[in-house]
């Protein structure tokens, strides 16, 4: 028999607010540990690679601008190139040329030199994008990957 109207289901009372909601195991950082190995040192990582490509390359153009713009400039004194344009992409292909084979050897110097003279083709990309746009920014953007290789890939140049 029934005596008296049953209690009503007590709702489930709410967790306290200590304990955050649950998340997914991708947000679970908990139990993350970072083992000693994570920071590769010595290692040519296939970004480092593709920067040195680039360095390697961009002294191939330097050098191809010099052999293609020379024939067809003309040889009296009012000539479009000058000595110093010359001298410049001969020394600056030649340091993005030792800059590439330092990158590949992983030695600091060569990542400090290619952090630099991908400064200065930004700078050279922002002054031919004046006349030919496309190539600016492809000298742009080349030389920002160049940078953001050689500088998120401090590690790969520790001696370990």
């Amino acid at each position: 028999m029934n005596e008296g109207p049953s209690e009503p289901a007590q709702p489930s009372e709410p967790e306290p607010a200590s304990t955050p909601p649950p998340r997914s195991r991708f947000e679970d950082l908990a139990n993350f540990e970072v083992s000693g190995d994570a920071v590769v040192t010595g290692r040519r990582t296939p970004i480092l690679i593709t920067a040195a490509v680039v360095l390697f390359a961009g002294a191939l153009f330097a050098v191809l601008y010099i052999v293609l713009l020379l024939p067809f400039a003309s040889s009296d004194r009012e000539s479009s190139v000058s000595g110093i344009v010359v001298g410049f992409l001969l020394v600056y292909g030649a340091l993005q040329a030792v800059a590439g084979a330092l990158v590949l050897l992983l030695r600091q110097s060569g990542r400090w030199l290619g952090i630099v003279l991908a400064i200065v083709g930004i700078g050279l990309g922002v002054a031919r994008a004046s006349s030919t746009p496309a190539s600016g920014l492809v000298t742009i953007l080349l030389n920002g990957f160049v940078i953001y290789a050689l500088a998120s890939s401090g590690p790969a140049f520790r001696r370990g």
